[in-house]
């Protein structure tokens, strides 16, 4: 193998993010365990970031000695018992402070210096469910009823990440509560996502210029709260019988397009694009005045002709409509590149652990193991999107490399300094 990948990924992740320090800050909950929660920490984040399908997974690699080579000599290795018992009563806290280090080293290393689209930062928000049972609940559990009366429990996630450039960093989440007070429904998405960006404005200040969301979001309240941190909202608009839409629609009929333009993907896939674009609209029982902004794009696939509609409403005055258009698209890449890639390659969906700190400890674990394989395959590898190179390959290849490394190397995580 001419890289080692391997030692690579564990060199950077120490030498810029202090990982090795970081893990060692986090306070162990447990009494008399023969095994340090730094190794703990390590073994479960490293796995992760191999992307384990589940515990067992973890498990048959401490029987099989499969993380002995990056691990101290004469490291005593966990049982899978003693994680899950760890991980039930985690100094998440702790955890939590890990990932706001690593995005705080991303700004003050201006990753996105340059803007992520057309210069301008845009980070997207939406919410996630993780898992779903009919059997198994916790006391953190949400709850719904489906048409047969059956009750399903499931964990829902609020997340906001950056969108339009690589590598696409989630900033943070927020779980939603379950219902409470008297209430007759657990909390909203909405909620849910204001508590997020107030919290992620007061740890890392204007960490966006424009923070996009979907149509669930298209209220005044939420518009409201994203002025209050001085960022802009772009929210994507689907309900024609907002007054704010059928306002907007009827000027727009009177009078031909404000702007035209063409989008090529190659010779035989193209766009070509009309927009409709007006300002001073006031959203309904707010003060609040946005501009609309209408879409209508002629999709060219081959002979195929597609024609599509869609709407957006912003509370920016001066970004031009082309960008606009560009971070409607954009806004796809939480699900594509975060939310899809959680799912199918790290898991996401899947319950490893299901315990009211549990749950969020293992989404935690996950976003960090996320977030610094991103940084990993788009800030070290030199051109690694040109190249075409997948990211799967490259954990197959770290994956391989536990029983190639020589016995002499010592993990940099574990090198007091």
């Amino acid at each position: 193998m001419s890289k080692s990948y391997l030692k690579q990924l564990l060199t950077y992740i120490n030498r810029v993010y202090y990982i090795g320090e970081k893990i060692n800050t986090l306070k162990d909950k447990r009494t008399k365990s023969p095994v340090k929660i730094s190794t703990i920490t390590f073994c479960v984040l490293f796995g992760f970031m191999l992307q384990i399908r589940s515990f067992n997974r973890l498990q048959h690699w401490f029987e099989k000695n499969k993380l002995r080579k990056v691990l101290p000599k004469r490291t005593k290795m966990p049982r899978i018992d003693a994680v899950r018992r760890c991980l039930n009563d985690f100094d998440l806290d702790g955890l939590k402070s890990i990932n706001k280090h690593i995005i705080k080293t991303t700004i003050k290393n201006k990753v996105f210096r340059n803007g992520t689209i057309d210069g301008i930062k845009v980070a997207a928000i939406d919410g996630v469910e993780l898992f779903d049972s009919i059997k198994k609940s916790c006391k953190s559990c949400l709850t719904r009823v489906d048409k047969n009366g059956t009750t399903h429990y499931f964990h829902r996630s609020v997340i906001c990440a950056m969108i339009g450039s690589d590598p696409h960093t989630v900033l943070g989440q927020e779980m939603l509560d379950q219902k409470k007070d008297g209430s007759n429904k657990d909390e909203g998405e909405i909620t849910g996502g204001k508590r997020l960006i107030r919290r992620l404005y007061k740890e890392y200040h204007h960490f966006a210029d424009i923070i996009v969301a979907d149509a669930l979001y298209c209220k005044s309240t939420w518009i409201k709260e994203v002025l209050s941190i001085g960022m802009d909202a772009v929210v994507r608009v689907k309900e024609r019988r907002l007054n704010i839409v059928k306002d907007a629609l009827a000027l727009f009929k009177c009078r031909e397009a404000d702007k035209y333009w063409t989008v090529k993907k190659n010779i035989n896939a193209y766009r070509n694009i009309k927009a409709w674009d007006d300002d001073n609209f006031q959203m309904s029982d707010s003060d609040i005045e946005v501009r609309f902004i209408k879409f209508i794009e002629e999709i060219h696939t081959g002979d195929k002709i597609e024609f599509k509609e869609g709407w957006i409403i912003t509370t920016d005055k001066f970004v031009s409509v082309k960008t606009l258009w560009t971070i409607m698209h954009k806004r796809w890449d939480i699900e594509n590149n975060v939310f899809h890639q959680l799912k199918t390659e790290w898991h996401l969906d899947h319950c490893f652990f299901h315990s009211p700190t549990g749950v969020e400890t293992v989404l935690m674990f996950m976003i960090i193991a996320f977030n610094l394989m991103q940084l990993y395959f788009f800030r070290c590898i030199r051109k690694f999107r040109k190249k075409n190179m997948l990211q799967i390959d490259v954990v197959e290849d770290i994956k391989d490399e536990r029983f190639t490394i020589e016995d002499n190397w010592d993990n940099p995580l574990f090198i007091k300094v």
